[in-house]
């Protein structure tokens, strides 16, 4: 099974590669969403205050957008992805923005990487953690090629995303009864009409398992993104509604609201490797 989640993943990204060469600039909620993600990622590793030529993996470079902005910040970026596509549209990226030198790129898997140990101070898994098809695995590679007391800056999918809990078809209760449909219902579809992969949506406590079972523990946490309210999968709101109010809740969010706080699309999350000091959880 593990195999056959990767070729669909791999399959999805390698036919929507164009989209995401221009998704950050999308009028869109997706867009706006993606956007405020990237600045936080940005402002978070900014604050880590690493030293010019710092090694920096980032894993799942998409197009390359965050992967040529470390770049530009004096860092030493290798990036990688599972989709040529994604390579090709960071390599270019890269080489328009006059980056190739301090950024490497190639294809990789992020439950085997191409690493040796302790080889960076941050690694950046933005958006990949949903895909995986064994996520333990993935972050304990991660961990293996930072080095002690290095830094890792991932998202994770919210299964108590308010998007999901508003609406009645999607709410986490229901999940497992629709997941036993789901079963039967692919089992009768043929290889052609296979469905892109469904993302992996868990909780933090969930994933503090994962970062534990890797030496690593997590010291900083936000929700980001609201996606649009729907009814039986259909959206409630008009686009400019829907954007209005993703930044409302997301401005409750970053003031740690309870409830608001809990219910984003992701979770920002940024982890230390033991080996130095430990910093407060927030």
């Amino acid at each position: 099974m593990s195999a056959e989640h990767q070729q669909r993943v791999d399959a999805h990204f390698q036919s929507h590669a164009n989209r995401w060469r221009e998704f950050y600039e999308e009028s869109s909620i997706e867009g706006e969403i993606y956007r405020r993600r990237l600045a936080m990622v940005l402002g978070w590793v900014g604050e880590l205050g690493l030293p010019a030529g710092e090694r920096v993996l980032e894993i799942g470079c998409g197009a390359g957008v965050t992967a040529v902005a470390l770049a530009q910040r004096g860092l030493l970026v290798e990036a990688m992805d599972s989709t040529a596509a994604m390579v090709h549209a960071t390599r270019e990226r890269a080489a328009g923005a006059g980056m190739s030198p301090s950024l490497a790129c190639r294809l990789g898997d992020a439950h085997r990487l191409p690493f040796g140990d302790g080889a960076f101070g941050l690694v950046l898994a933005i958006g990949v953690v949903p895909y995986l098809h064994s996520p333990e695995t993935a972050l304990t590679e991660m961990a293996r090629v930072l080095r002690p007391g290095g830094m890792l800056l991932v998202t994770a999918g919210n299964r108590s995303r308010l998007d999901h809990l508003l609406d009645p078809w999607q709410s986490p209760p229901l999940q497992p009864a629709k997941k036993i449909v789901r079963t039967i219902l692919l089992r009768r579809q043929r290889p052609a009409d296979s469905p892109a992969p469904r993302l992996r949506l868990g909780s933090l406590r969930e994933l503090d398992g994962w970062l534990a079972s890797a030496e690593l523990t997590r010291i900083r946490t936000k929700a980001v993104g609201f996606l649009p309210l729907t009814f039986r999968y259909r959206r409630v709101l008009r686009e400019g509604s829907s954007i209005r109010l993703n930044r409302w809740l997301q401005w409750l969010a970053d003031r740690d609201l309870p409830g608001v706080r809990s219910s984003g699309m992701d979770y920002l999350i940024l982890a230390r490797k033991a080996g130095a000091p430990g910093a407060e959880r927030s």
